[in-house]
């Protein structure tokens, strides 16, 4: 299973097909792949659960610098491009057939040269599709992991405030169960009080999870449980984004989300 990441967007070849998982406004999850049709990067919605979960398809993740002569050669192979960058594509695709027809791997000089070209084509075709107003290669964009608020204000009598919409019925179960088994990276001894129901015994975790992107306090986990009430609707949007499923946590995205949480808080802007 793919390790959760805190940079988007994540690159992917899927049956070779360029996709990418990027960061939409506000935090959730989305997906686009390149068109065969215009070159250009369109939504694509599936391959979120298709390349976590189908271990039958012929699936790489790779970085931008690999990423780009993938999408090159994806073009080329459509028979896309105008002019010189046509020429180009007809050359590159010309190599990997002559491989194929001799049965065997493109040679490591044959795959430097098709790099090589995709640094010249892919500038170009992204000006194209930019001047047909069409969407080009999502660039690497850093994204800093995000704290979800157990509630959305407190008074300063400690009485809680929250206005969101309900988590649907059909998904409680399954976001409960993601919320809870999401890696923990920080935790205290002890339990915090209920502060819908101060008489209920203290069985609030103080403890944080991250699933790689965002980070939540177990807290989460005890309300909608207990209270029913909905998490952040953009962690709610992403984790039913990915099917309530989690992928692997790596150390140094768990060493971030540990900093984040204890990173001291901006100072409050002067009046």
């Amino acid at each position: 299973m793919p390790s959760a990441r805190k940079t988007y967007p994540r690159y992917f070849t899927y049956n070779r097909r360029p996709v990418v998982f990027v960061e939409a406004p506000g935090g959730d999850l989305d997906c686009v792949a390149c068109s065969a049709q215009s070159g250009g990067f369109v939504r694509a919605m599936r391959y979120i659960a298709e390349i976590d979960f189908n271990h039958d398809a012929d699936i790489e993740q790779l970085t931008f610098e690999e990423f780009v002569p993938a999408v090159e050669m994806y073009r080329a192979r459509a028979r896309l491009g105008e002019g010189a960058v046509k020429a180009l594509y007809e050359t590159m695709v010309g190599l990997e057939e002559t491989a194929e027809q001799e049965r065997r791997p493109l040679s490591a000089e044959e795959r430097a040269l098709i790099r090589s070209l995709s640094k010249r084509t892919h500038p170009l075709f992204e000006e194209y599709l930019r001047g047909q107003g069409r969407d080009g290669t999502p660039p690497p964009v850093p994204a800093a992991l995000r704290i979800a608020q157990v509630f959305d204000s407190i008074d300063p009598d400690g009485t809680p405030h929250y206005d969101r919409p309900p988590v649907p019925e059909h998904e409680r179960e399954q976001l409960l169960r993601y919320l809870q088994e999401a890696p923990i990276v920080l935790a205290a001894r002890g339990y915090d009080t209920d502060r819908l129901d101060p008489a209920h015994p203290a069985e609030v975790p103080l403890t944080y999870h991250t699933n790689g992107v965002w980070i939540w306090p177990g807290a989460v986990h005890y309300y909608l449980r207990v209270h029913g009430v909905p998490p952040e609707p953009r962690l709610v949007g992403y984790a039913s984004a990915a099917n309530f499923r989690l992928g692997e946590v790596d150390e140094e995205t768990r060493a971030e989300a540990v900093a984040t949480i204890t990173r001291p808080a901006d100072p409050a802007p002067a009046p």
